[in-house]
């Protein structure tokens, strides 16, 4: 699988990516006022976190002259409150590339060191080591603002909810999740 750079995250805060659909749906369209609406943030960081918005499937970006829009799922998570939109968000980063695809690596093994965690975006997308190492920054901070993986001795392991009917690289529906199938397998306290 080859991703475009533009699809590895590079905007940090998972909490402020969520909070672009919110601007979008009161009407702040542009990099600047999505920026502004987060709050602290630089124009070119406004694109970074609709960029990322679009990474989740909850806008899409416009073309050259064009507003970001936010997505059927988009409108859903603006419409949710922060329990539904964290529980919207693990089942995204379960689903959605570059993700879905570090979750895959993290639990076929004892978790990734940020050297391989970047290995592992580069195998995703053309990107150099010191972009590959930013970027894996950014997608460690997701997992584990969602409670999908922590650090632990260096390591970033996976700590998500445990799947039923998984065959070799690839993730089912989370057990005991709404649309899980086969019977729940119990991994502790999530």
């Amino acid at each position: 699988m080859t991703l475009d750079t533009a699809d590895i995250p590079q905007a940090d805060q998972l909490w402020d990516v969520a909070r672009v659909p919110e601007a979008i749906a009161q009407g702040r369209h542009s990099t600047e006022e999505v920026a502004a609406y987060i709050g602290m943030k630089v124009p070119r960081q406004g694109h970074y976190y609709i960029q990322a918005a679009r990474i989740l499937g909850l806008v899409t970006e416009g073309g050259p002259g064009e507003a970001p829009q936010l997505t059927t799922l988009g409108r859903s998570f603006v419409r949710s409150n922060r329990v539904e939109q964290r529980t919207f968000l693990r089942r995204l980063l379960l689903q959605r590339e570059p993700m879905r695809s570090i979750i895959t690596r993290l639990r076929a093994g004892e978790g990734l060191d940020r050297q391989e965690l970047a290995h592992a975006l580069q195998h995703l997308a053309p990107l150099a080591a010191s972009t590959a190492s930013r970027r894996a920054c950014t997608i460690a901070a997701w997992l584990c603002a969602v409670d999908l993986a922590r650090w632990q001795d260096d390591r970033l392991v996976y700590t998500g909810p445990a799947f039923v009917g998984v065959g070799e690289g690839q993730l089912a529906s989370p057990a005991g999740e709404a649309g899980a199938r086969g019977a729940p397998v119990s991994r502790g306290s999530h």
